[in-house]
């Protein structure tokens, strides 16, 4: 008797729970910008970006896990999100550990919404110094016996009023200098001319002479600015003088 009177009771619930919830209701997630361009932004700042999401469906929109790619990257969320209503998900990375140059981070959401169970989040960045070195804060050297050799690398000052003013170097076998960098005329030739030069920007020239003796010689190369919370920045310097035959 107890199993029988027990069917009847579950068929009516289950009627009851259609009647309540109309056919193909449904969340539905509209995510405004899934990617955000943070632009430059200088190494060691904290980025914070809200993605933000709209439930236009007709039942409660749930973010089940939002996964960073990155431990980077820490990312706070509205777990519930009703019909009608906006939500955000709340994106904060740290880009002291990274490294400089164009990157992308993402955050993986994972919703209750048909068609949107699983959305990759990107927020794109270009990292750079307060004072960057083009095409790299290295410079190699070959030369052969006798032979004068000279390489250029561009500084670029990301900070407004920032000035390179001075350069020197802890290797005596190297002299350095700088100048302010203008435009590469048309059919010009000089050293890096492929980088092109903007406003500010400046050219750091290392020259090992035609004396240095044959061998391998290295030395660090410290740039100088005005800018009393970036005072200089280091640029190494590897050298090498062939043998004769």
């Amino acid at each position: 008797m107890k199993i029988t009177s027990f069917v009847p009771a579950l068929a009516l619930l289950v009627a009851l729970s259609f009647a309540i919830v109309p056919a193909g209701a449904a969340a539905k997630a509209v995510f405004v910008e899934p990617t955000w361009d943070a632009g430059e932004v200088e190494l060691g700042t904290v980025i914070e970006h809200d993605f933000i999401v709209r439930n236009e469906g007709d039942q409660p929109f749930e973010i089940t896990g939002v996964h960073p790619t990155c431990g980077c990257t820490v990312a706070d969320f509205d777990p519930v999100i009703q019909p009608g209503k906006t939500g955000r998900i709340h994106a904060r990375i740290k880009t002291k550990t990274l490294h400089t140059g164009k990157l992308a981070k993402t955050i993986t959401v994972n919703t209750n919404a048909p068609g949107a169970e699983r959305v990759i989040l990107t927020v794109k960045m270009v990292l750079t110094t307060p004072l960057e070195f083009l095409p790299k804060p290295m410079v190699y050297i070959s030369a052969a016996p006798g032979e004068e050799k000279t390489q250029e690398v561009l500084a670029r000052p990301h900070r407004p009023g920032m000035k390179v003013v001075g350069v020197r170097c802890d290797s005596p076998v190297f002299r350095v200098s700088y100048e302010a960098a203008k435009p590469v005329a048309k059919g010009e030739k000089r050293l890096a001319a492929w980088l092109l030069p903007r406003e500010g920007d400046y050219w750091i020239r290392i020259t090992m002479p035609a004396d240095t003796p044959a061998g391998i010689h290295r030395g660090e190369v410290t740039v100088l600015t005005n800018d009393p919370g970036y005072p200089e920045a280091k640029l190494r310097v590897s050298a090498v003088v062939r043998e004769k035959r």
